[in-house]
């Protein structure tokens, strides 16, 4: 004979469920609060550090707690994490995830939270003065994972504006060969990988430099054209597209660099990469309207 189960009181119950799951939420909610208070607790910054990544990803959101904004707001030097870069080596999980939460924090004081800008330019001189050693050592010398969070922080810290670009300029090595060795490191699923990473913080430094710190970067012999001798076809044509966009806006069509300089840039091999793109049926999307552009 089977056993019969208890009803829920009247008013208990459904009703009941979705209040308490609400109180949990909001419990376990990570706020800057939280944040720094678990930055500080030797055993829970792994794991404050991966909730911050995890929520900022889903920023800006009018529905959702702005965790990133909440922690600047108490937190304007980010003490807390530089002290992570100060103390003893982490591993490289956290590492990463520390350039992660810097990168999130970049991002946004140079976009919807531009009124903490000077946060955000803070950040990018403490990186270089104290912490470029680290970065890169770890952009040359540790997996997959980290050396495009590296290139993504780097560019990140571009963004900040023309004085950030700049610096990030004088205080990286972009001659580094081992640097343009990044560029062919290829994900076979297609995701997000380091060669995008490097595409996109070369791009940092054309969208964000200004007319002097644009001209240093295309005076370095391998920083940009690596990417076109090192399998350009086999990117996307959205990645292309912005590539060459890019250049066009930026350098051919810009009236303070000289013609002296374009040409030096703009080598027979290059051009011969660029224009065998529009030969190449996979680029018809492109909005350019021939390779005559990018002459001379």
């Amino acid at each position: 004979m089977g056993v019969s189960k208890r009803k829920a009181p009247s008013g208990q119950g459904d009703s009941a469920s979705p209040t308490s799951a609400a109180k949990r939420s909001r419990t376990e909610e990570l706020t800057g609060v939280r944040f720094k208070a678990q930055l500080r607790d030797p055993q829970g910054s792994g794991p404050a550090l991966e909730a911050f990544v995890s929520a900022a990803k889903k920023l800006p959101r009018e529905d959702v707690y702005d965790v990133v904004e909440g922690y600047i707001k108490i937190s304007v030097e980010c003490a807390e994490i530089f002290q992570l870069l100060s103390g003893e080596k982490r591993p490289e999980s956290e590492m990463l995830l520390i350039f992660q939460v810097f990168e999130a924090i970049l991002l946004r004081t140079a976009g919807d939270l531009s009124h903490f800008h000077v946060v955000g330019t803070n950040i990018v001189k403490k990186l270089l003065n104290n912490h470029m050693k680290l970065i890169c050592e770890s952009l040359y010398a540790s997996g997959y994972r980290v050396a495009r969070a590296c290139l993504n922080l780097m560019a990140a810290m571009v963004t900040q504006g023309p004085e950030a670009a700049r610096d990030v300029c004088s205080h990286f090595d972009l001659n580094k060969k081992t640097l343009y060795t990044l560029v062919t490191k290829r994900d076979s699923k297609g995701v997000h990988d380091v060669r995008l990473a490097y595409i996109q913080f070369v791009l940092s430094f054309l969208i964000a430099g200004d007319d002097s710190t644009i001209v240093q970067v295309l005076e370095v012999k391998e920083f940009i054209p690596c990417i076109f001798s090192s399998g350009i076809k086999e990117d996307r044509i959205s990645t292309i597209n912005i590539l060459l966009s890019t250049l066009k806006t930026k350098v051919v069509h810009n009236k303070n660099i000289t013609k002296t300089q374009k040409v030096r840039f703009f080598t027979g091999q290059l051009l011969n990469h660029i224009a065998s793109l529009y030969s190449w049926n996979g680029i018809a999307d492109v909005n350019l309207e021939n390779p005559g552009n990018f002459q001379v």
